[in-house]
This record gives C-alpha cells, structure tokens and sequence, in this order.
C-alpha cells in the first residue's frame, strides 16, 4: 500500500499523481482518502485493499494508483 514516511514524501506522490488525475478533479478521490484515514492501521496487512490501490516497488517506492486516469 501507498506508505508516506512524511507530509512532504505523501504531498509530493499528491503532487505527481493525484493533482493530475481525472478522479481528483471531478470528484475528490476515494483512493487518497482511503489512504489518509487508514494507512496506519492497514500498513502491515498484505492483504488489505490499500496494497492493491497503490502498489509498492521492490524497493519500497509507492507506485502509480490503480486508479489513475491522466486529466
């Protein structure tokens, strides 16, 4: 699952993804909120939904959402 260590390391995924995407645009994106209100709670569980929206990298980067549609 998307995992931010920091404000600026989660503003700069926003940044790059999230300000781009059609989701965030029409309507506010379920995805990002979904990561905000339970990354600490689901981010050691493999098999928890937010692993699946946004991926992590062999090297723990956090990949482009599942979601992502560029504007």
């Amino acid at each position: 699952m998307g995992y931010f260590s920091n404000g600026t390391e989660g503003a700069l995924y926003e940044e790059s993804y999230c300000e781009n995407c059609v989701h965030m645009q029409e309507f506010g994106c379920p995805c990002w909120e979904a990561h905000q209100m339970w990354n600490y709670e689901y981010c050691n569980d493999e098999n928890s939904l937010l692993h699946k929206m946004i991926p992590r990298g062999r090297h723990g980067e956090n990949k482009q959402c599942i979601f992502y549609i560029k504007s």
